[in-house]
């Protein structure tokens, strides 16, 4: 029988987003403008910091997922590595803040990398084996939904504390580098403390995995990317891919749209509050949409809400009543609640649908994924922003700009998500798992584990088995019993 999950540990699991929610939100919102603004970066080389340090994500990632799935301690697959990552998250995270005096922009481009990098890489060591800790939890359908649940509330209220108490902080202090400073420094510990709630709050239903299995880096690698020989994989990757990108083009843009648009960057506390108070008021309703009618549903539902609030925010002018602003911006959070809970709820389920392929438990194989498509879209979504910065001739530190480069901010900020947001709407057209068909899907893999026949398998199973994984029913579950513990 399953532990029971209780309150306090869905709240456990959850704010273990603290740090993936909060500090990509700060990343994407102020670390662009902190190196163009403040270090003195030019805009190409702060947008290739970004690029360039998700080749070494690529890198990384995998291996978490490969070491992650094959760790044999008494507390698990997962939580140990919570114990290991969470003092270098803060580390890195700080240093990121810190201004050095470094006279060429070669040198300072590779300063910055170099922080950028062992920052991602201590999130990667939490953030992976995080991830995959809750297709472990539980094996409910509903279960892992609220677990995903409190997870995005978690993401979404860190990242509404970061949007909104970043500025006043650096605000507080009479210089912009002390500033900087103390919000790297109180947003450090933020993200870190909380994985100590994390790793003793929560729990691995199963422990017996065996002996692990060692592999080549050419197997390693191989079987990292084989998830993409999963179809419900490929629509939720693009589902996620998409309503991310959407997500970091308005962080990386807020900043720039406020000061050099609107004339007012004081307004982030405001918007910023309204599209996140908005965005967790939203998350329960989603996964009631989500976990009655399908996850897919509740995706189209918030991605039609996320693009009529961006066509709004089209028409936002320095004029505009502050109001009518924080209005906008709880429309755009309502609609992204959805577009950005629902790829994490569904990722538990697209790993069972892994199952029926391969007769294998690799949740932390489809986690490393996750969390590498995740930094690698917040990395190129700086870089594209970077070039479009110098292409449409921002010049950084210049109070007033050019009326054709407010302009081109304005629709950098209100018109790129949309197209992004769109590309999402329509793949979630074609995602085939529901409550109904993850039911019929968990019943024949439990009736396979039990040494069931596929010969004996109805048609509507064997239907539902394909759409969810793209492989015609007899090439399923070829994996023999004895080598799933591996």
């Amino acid at each position: 029988m399953e532990k029971p999950v209780k309150l306090h540990n869905y709240i456990s699991y959850g704010v273990g987003d603290f740090l993936g929610g909060g500090s990509l939100v700060i990343i994407g919102t102020f670390l662009l403008i902190f190196l163009t603004d403040v270090v003195g970066m030019v805009p190409f080389y702060a947008g290739l910091v970004f690029a360039i340090g998700k080749i070494w994500d690529g890198i990384s990632d995998p291996i978490m997922g490969y070491i992650s799935d094959r760790t044999r301690t008494r507390f698990g697959r997962r939580r140990f590595y919570f114990l290991i990552g969470l003092v270098p998250s803060g580390v890195f995270f700080f240093l990121l803040w810190v201004p050095v005096n470094i006279e060429t922009q070669l040198a300072l481009f590779f300063y910055y990398l170099l922080l950028y990098i062992l920052f991602n890489t201590s999130y990667t060591i939490l953030m992976v084996p995080y991830t995959a800790l809750n297709a472990e939890m539980s094996l409910d359908y509903r279960v892992r939904g609220k677990l995903s649940g409190f997870k995005q509330f978690a993401s979404g209220l860190s990242s509404g504390i970061c949007l909104v108490g970043s500025q006043p902080i650096i605000a507080y202090f009479p210089d912009e580098v002390t500033g900087y400073m103390m919000m790297g420094l109180i947003f450090a510990l933020f993200f870190s403390l909380p994985y100590i709630a994390v790793f003793l709050g929560t729990w691995e239903v199963r422990t017996d995995y065996g002996e692990a299995q060692r592999q080549t880096l050419k197997e390693i690698f191989k079987n990292f990317f084989s998830v993409f020989l999963n179809r419900s994989f490929r629509l939720h990757v693009l589902m996620y891919v998409a309503g991310f990108a959407g997500l970091d083009t308005i962080m990386a843009m807020f900043m720039y749209f406020l000061t050099y648009y609107l004339g007012d960057p004081g307004l982030l506390p405001i918007l910023g509050a309204a599209l996140f108070l908005s965005q967790g008021v939203a998350m329960p309703i989603h996964i009631k949409i989500g976990n009655v009618w399908g996850k897919s549903k509740a995706y189209m539902l918030g991605a039609i809400v996320w693009m009529a609030g961006m066509i709004f925010a089209f028409s936002f002018t320095p004029d505009t009543p502050v109001p009518l602003m924080a209005a906008g911006a709880a429309v755009i959070g309502f609609g992204m609640a959805g577009v950005t809970v629902m790829p994490w709820a569904i990722l538990p389920e697209v790993t069972d649908v892994d199952i029926l392929i391969t007769g294998d438990k690799r949740a932390g194989t489809y986690s490393g994924m996750m969390t590498l498509l995740r930094k690698i879209v917040n990395g190129l979504v700086a870089f594209m922003v970077g070039i479009l910065l110098t292409f449409i001739g921002y010049e950084a530190g210049v109070a007033e700009q050019t009326h054709d480069t407010e302009q081109a901010l304005r629709a950098m900020f209100s018109l790129l998500p949309i197209i992004f947001v769109f590309i999402g709407f329509i793949t979630s057209l074609w995602f085939k798992i529901t409550p109904t068909t993850h039911k019929i899907m968990m019943d024949e893999i439990d009736r396979l584990e039990g040494g069931g026949s596929k010969e004996d398998a109805d048609e509507e199973t064997q239907k539902v088995c394909e759409d969810c994984t793209g492989k015609k029913y007899d090439e399923l579950y070829l994996v023999q019993k004895e080598d799933n513990l591996k």
